[in-house]
């Protein structure tokens, strides 16, 4: 009876598993039925100070049946793909030329420093640069870019970098539609997909929603470093390609394989169906000024797994803030549960989609890869997040460990177009991992009141 009962359950997951499957490529149901096949050529092209972009309509029946779309892009010498990841995983093909390439995976520590004299007058200046690990690729190279994974790409080479890209556009991984987007992370450049949907394409990256004391509080820096992080000092020609002036200074090391595999099982008879995440419990992340967060997902509770969700509990206190991030591989609908706190949203080209308060009771869907910040209006600002992945993952933008401060100095320097002691200030100054206390100013004010 038992067996039994466990083979029901299983094959009820599995039923579910595959209706969900088949919702989501209904929409493909008739889309692969051709008379015939038809050999596409790019037809847009973007061009930057240092090389250009080439895309085929992500809309043509051929790319929509495979659920795929197709870009290329050159890289002259010296030239630097600036920051940005995607709603899709892809696989980038290196047709031509050799350089360095980097993803910031989120949560992931930077583990290289780059080598400083300690004798020197500089190293007592400032700290060593670190950042996550820097890759070489060569001509033939395919590079595998999960999804939601911040991507750069140098070229160091007299030779043109020539790479075409490909995005799995109807992954299980991709939870907004099928239509693909980079989400810039730096510049002030036109959307390389989004003329295809007859969107407003005018530019901007993800920080260019924010508002510039959003911007500023999380990252500590004056509006001066933070006009630059918007894209609002850019010039025209630059695009997504910049040139980077006497070269990039990275540190590169050798490749390492590394192996590295684990599983657990369990059954799901025998498997937890309810886990405590308030404010009883540990907290995963703390800041006694700011707040705390606490999060559930399969390897705290199996059977998430079979229903392909994860949560997060958080309490925030009146003027702190969670800095800018986006989930890497989920929804997320935040719910209201005390309180009330100002958030804004932005999406792919760099629109605030949202700029308002979420009150007690209220919800808002967050989709996956929009960016997005918060800051607490209420003494205690308490909400839950009910996240559409098991395992889901998020990446900060700014603070301790975020894509900013996993930037090697030099880029950040090159892609915001900022004086190396600025770049280093924005990849520096908030200690703080992903809660931030309210500003001096606000304390002071809170203070004398």
């Amino acid at each position: 009876m038992a067996k039994l009962l466990a083979i029901s359950i299983c094959f009820f997951f599995l039923a579910l598993e595959a209706s969900s499957f088949s919702f989501r490529h209904q929409a493909k149901e008739n889309v692969c039925q051709f008379q015939r096949l038809n050999a596409q050529r790019p037809d847009n092209r973007i061009e930057s100070e240092g090389g250009f972009i080439e895309t085929w309509n992500p809309n043509h029946q051929e790319f929509q049946c495979a659920g795929v779309a197709l870009s290329r892009f050159v890289l002259c010498r010296n030239a630097l793909r600036r920051p940005f990841y995607s709603n899709a995983p892809q696989e980038i093909f290196i047709q031509q030329g050799s350089g360095n390439f980097g993803l910031i995976f989120p949560g992931c520590p930077g583990t290289f420093e780059e080598p400083i004299d300690e004798g020197s007058q500089q190293f007592q200046q400032r700290p060593q640069d670190t950042h996550q690990k820097v890759h070489t690729f060569r001509e033939g190279d395919i590079i595998a870019v999960p999804h939601g994974v911040a991507f750069w790409i140098y070229n160091d080479q007299d030779t043109d970098v020539v790479a075409v890209s490909l995005l799995h556009t109807t992954s299980l991984h991709n939870q907004l539609d099928h239509f693909p987007r980079r989400f810039n992370l730096a510049g002030n450049q036109e959307q390389e997909f989004l003329r295809y949907q007859q969107q407003e394409n005018e530019g901007g990256n993800i920080f260019s929603g924010f508002s510039e004391e959003f911007l500023s509080h999380s990252f500590q820096v004056k509006q001066d470093i933070v006009r630059n992080l918007r894209g609002e000092n850019e010039r025209e020609e630059e695009g997504s390609i910049v040139i980077v002036k006497g070269g990039l200074s990275i540190l590169s090391p050798p490749e390492r394989k590394d192996k590295n595999n684990n599983g657990i099982e369990e059954t799901i008879c025998t498997a937890r169906v309810s886990m405590n995440i308030g404010k009883s419990v540990p907290a995963d992340i703390i800041n006694p000024q700011a707040g705390s967060l606490r999060t559930v997902n399969e390897l705290d509770l199996p059977i998430l797994n079979h229903l392909g969700l994860s949560a997060e509990y958080g309490s925030i206190h009146r003027d702190a803030m969670f800095v800018p991030h986006y989930n890497l591989n989920a929804n997320s609908i935040i719910y209201a549960l005390q309180g009330g706190a100002h958030i804004q949203v932005v999406d792919c080209n760099g629109n605030r989609v949202f700029d308002g308060e979420l009150q007690e009771g209220h919800a808002l869907v967050v989709p996956q890869n929009f960016a997005v910040a918060a800051k607490s209006q209420s003494e205690h600002f308490l909400y839950v997040a009910f996240k559409t992945n098991s395992r889901a993952s998020i990446a900060n933008l700014a603070g301790r460990n975020s894509f900013m401060s996993n930037l090697p100095e030099d880029v950040v320097a090159n892609s915001y177009g900022l004086p190396r002691d600025q770049a280093r200030q924005l990849k520096n100054n908030n200690p703080f991992n992903f809660l931030v206390p309210p500003q001096e100013s606000e304390m002071k004010i809170k203070t004398v009141a």
